[in-house]
């Protein structure tokens, strides 16, 4: 039984040397597996870290465009709307204008057409005048005539 027993001492370290050794092997592939997934996961971080920031690059350079093409599509619209009130702005004054040059010619007509109207009254009135004047002329030579004759000399 002595014998049993350091056999089975025996059998019993090298079961417990050989469990050693496999739970030392079971942690050395343990360790190098958490290695390689730490190594991996971080590999992996790394690539969606760079993908997330090119995306963002990517979707800064597309705003960009965007607003750099609705800026000049802003501006075009600007620069056609100050035309076509220049347009309207100079439509206006020519417009105005003529109906300037209109009124200015219709006051003018008018103007013309007194000048000739009192013309005409004026020299109405000198006709008259000198009628008069004539025959109060004559009418005073008639009336010294008769007093002439009247009076005996």
């Amino acid at each position: 039984m002595p014998s049993e027993i350091s056999s089975q001492l025996k059998g019993s370290a090298t079961d417990d040397a050989r469990l050693r050794n496999y739970r030392a092997s079971v942690q050395q592939k343990g360790a190098i597996e958490v290695r390689e997934l730490e190594s991996k996961q971080s590999e992996d971080l790394q690539r969606l870290t760079e993908n997330h920031q090119v995306q963002m690059d990517d979707l800064k350079r597309g705003y960009d465009v965007q607003i750099s093409q609705e800026a000049e599509n802003l501006e075009e619209r600007l620069h056609q709307l100050r035309l076509s009130a220049d347009e309207r702005l100079d439509a206006q004054k020519q417009s105005d204008e003529s109906e300037f040059l209109k009124t200015k010619t219709a006051n003018q007509q008018r103007i013309q057409e007194y000048k000739k109207n009192s013309e005409v009254q004026l020299d109405k009135l000198r006709k008259e005048t000198q009628a008069s004047t004539e025959l109060l002329h004559t009418q005073a030579k008639k009336a010294a005539r008769k007093e002439r004759e009247g009076t005996p000399t």
